[in-house]
């Protein structure tokens, strides 16, 4: 597999030039890696709060289970945190459901969307980023598939998002009960000022750490570390973790950091960057996400949190009766 390929040839890089790394910005990468987290918990946790205003819980058990989501969803496959993350929180919050914390996830993202498009923008009109037909011809990216087959890929869209429409509708039409308790983890945005001071300042500052964070990596392992570089940086760790083929978009990540980044330092330094980076967070994540599964759990087990909640999510489903 090329991208396995692409992404061993620069660990070995990496390891070659590992002494050479500078661990003043890296310490300083790695604090603000861990605020932004924590900046995350806080506006899920005011999220929750406005969905049970009435139910006693507290932050720092919001702030555990979204810290042993991070870590499992940094080596495990099909987002199994994310299923961590609502099983501990149900656990913290008395007689709360599934669906409303599931929602309130995506109350979370809807500040991270149009920073992310705004970013992914700006960084196409700066000619940095390979446009789609270029894409193919980009080493280890597994787009190209997508890239070579755009028609098919447009077609494939809208089918999507046409039988996403027709689900939300049919469960606004049959399920009344799930989309109160859906709606109940979206409360919170329905007053927008409240969103946006308890919500969209915590999120804000996250990008803000999120951008320190790829800066003084950069510079950590002597790459021109500047606000455009790291700016680019984001970019490229959301586009190729969208297809999540590899863990954290291992191999994709490295071809289109050589490619955006060229010229801010040798082939080689780029590419013991890009996984000295990668390697440095996701150990971060799964040490963070350990010592929360172990205070929150007493224990290690994720697999089996993981298959007890999709139980309870599978039988919580709506059942339609028949016509």
């Amino acid at each position: 597999m090329e991208s396995l390929q692409a992404f061993l040839d620069a660990a070995r890089l990496f390891l070659d030039n590992v002494t050479q790394v500078q661990l003043q910005p890296l310490g300083i990468a790695l604090l603000l890696h861990t605020s932004n987290l924590v900046l995350r918990t806080r506006a899920w946790f005011r999220i929750l709060r406005a969905a049970y205003p009435d139910t006693p819980f507290r932050w720092r058990g919001v702030l555990g289970a979204y810290l042993s989501g991070v870590g499992i969803n940094a080596f495990a496959p099909a987002r199994a945190g994310d299923v961590v993350k609502v099983y501990a929180v149900r656990q913290r919050i008395p007689d709360s459901t599934t669906p409303t914390i599931v929602s309130s996830l995506l109350a979370e993202t809807l500040i991270d969307l149009p920073i992310a498009l705004a970013l992914m923008t700006w960084a196409y009109t700066t000619g940095r980023l390979p446009t789609l037909p270029d894409i193919p011809s980009a080493p280890a990216f597994e787009w190209s598939f997508f890239a070579r087959h755009q028609r098919a890929t447009e077609i494939g869209l809208v089918v999507l998002l046409f039988v996403v429409a027709i689900g939300i509708r049919w469960l606004a039409h049959h399920v009344r009960a799930f989309w109160q308790r859906v709606k109940q983890g979206l409360t919170i945005v329905r007053t927008p000022g409240r969103y946006l001071r308890q919500v969209g300042v915590p999120q804000g500052l996250g990008w803000c750490c999120r951008l320190g964070t790829a800066y003084f990596l950069l510079e950590a392992f002597n790459v021109e570390a500047s606000i455009e570089n790291a700016a680019l940086v984001l970019v490229v760790g959301s586009i190729s973790t969208l297809l999540p083929f590899t863990p954290g978009g291992a191999g994709a990540q490295q071809a289109l950091l050589v490619i955006v980044l060229a010229g801010a330092a040798s082939t080689s330094t780029l590419l013991a960057y890009s996984v000295g980076a990668q390697v440095v967070t996701l150990v971060l994540n799964v040490l963070l996400g350990g010592a929360a599964m172990l205070l929150l759990f007493r224990g290690l087990h994720w697999r089996e949190i993981v298959r007890t909640e999709t139980g309870r999510t599978e039988a919580a489903q709506p059942q339609v009766p028949p016509a």
